[in-house]
């Protein structure tokens, strides 16, 4: 949902008022929408100009199993073998905000790959979530892979968390979550809320999750995925994050393992953390060979 504005009030208005017409009528339809509605990215991305990095790339098109095309960009590595890296934006986010990460992975030899997630950006699609955006990232590791190393922000963050359990191999990859929602729970508590559901509607919704995915709520949580991946990462959160709390994040900080290294930021907030230089210079140095 966006932000502000009296178009957007409105707008809110007329689905809580939509939801609770239709929650005393049918639940399971309502929990079927809500769900549907969640999944759909509002129109945040502007068709703008590409920045300066992104002219030195090679233009990719990938056709997923799903049958949409996502786009992206793929930047050759300086040297011959060089390793591989992918970044992955967050929801309602496109590819081109990690312009600043593309330069320093080239001076360290890294071939580069940025892709707008399906329903984003340049890319098809109508839907997005963390099953949706996992198969997206396998298909790009399985055709235009093999990746070594893996970037994420948000949505991203903590759909490379699911990945990172399965990968194979996983002393031999790095991973950088980005303020990935700790807790699922969490998140969807604020649609709730926000949305003024029933506790018909909120079951309902959790029901097409076990539906649709066959796994319960909690699994999709990146602190239960990143404890059976025993690989190296970087975990950035900031303590001022609105969107996926640092409170989220407390006590799977102090048992996580040595493999994990946290960098805590404070008045980042959610979107201003992956810009920061001193953050993007901490990645790198995680990341240099």
């Amino acid at each position: 949902m966006a932000k502000t504005g009296f178009s957007e009030r409105m707008y809110l208005r007329y689905l809580r008022t939509k939801f609770k017409t239709l929650g005393m009528v049918s639940p399971p339809t309502a929990g079927k929408m809500a769900f549907d509605l969640f999944c759909t990215p509002y129109p945040k991305y502007k068709k703008r100009k590409a920045p300066a990095i992104f002219h030195q790339a090679q233009r990719k098109e990938l056709k997923l199993k799903e049958g949409i095309i996502i786009k992206g960009f793929e930047w050759k590595a300086p040297k011959d073998n060089g390793k591989t890296v992918l970044i992955a934006h967050g929801y309602a986010s496109f590819g081109y905000k990690f312009e600043q990460y593309v330069a320093p992975l080239l001076k360290m030899g890294y071939r580069v790959l940025i892709f707008d997630a399906p329903a984003h950006g340049r890319s098809e699609g109508k839907h997005i979530n963390i099953p949706i955006y996992k198969s997206a990232i396998e298909q790009i590791h399985e055709q235009l892979g093999p990746i070594d190393h893996f970037i994420g922000h948000s949505l991203g963050g903590i759909t490379l968390a699911m990945i990172a359990e399965t990968i194979e191999n996983p002393t031999q990859h790095r991973f950088v979550l980005i303020a990935p929602a700790t807790k699922t729970s969490t998140t969807f508590e604020n649609y709730f809320n926000m949305m003024h559901f029933s506790e018909d509607i909120r079951n309902a919704f959790l029901d097409v999750i076990k539906q649709r995915s066959s796994q319960p709520l909690s699994y999709f949580e990146a602190d239960r995925a990143i404890e059976n991946y025993t690989g190296p990462i970087l975990w950035i959160h900031d303590e001022n994050d609105p969107i996926c709390p640092y409170a989220d994040l407390k006590d799977f900080q102090k048992k996580a393992g040595d493999s994990i290294k946290f960098l805590i930021t404070n008045s980042l907030g959610h979107n201003k953390v992956y810009k920061n230089q001193a953050v993007i210079d901490q990645i790198m140095q995680f990341l240099a060979p």
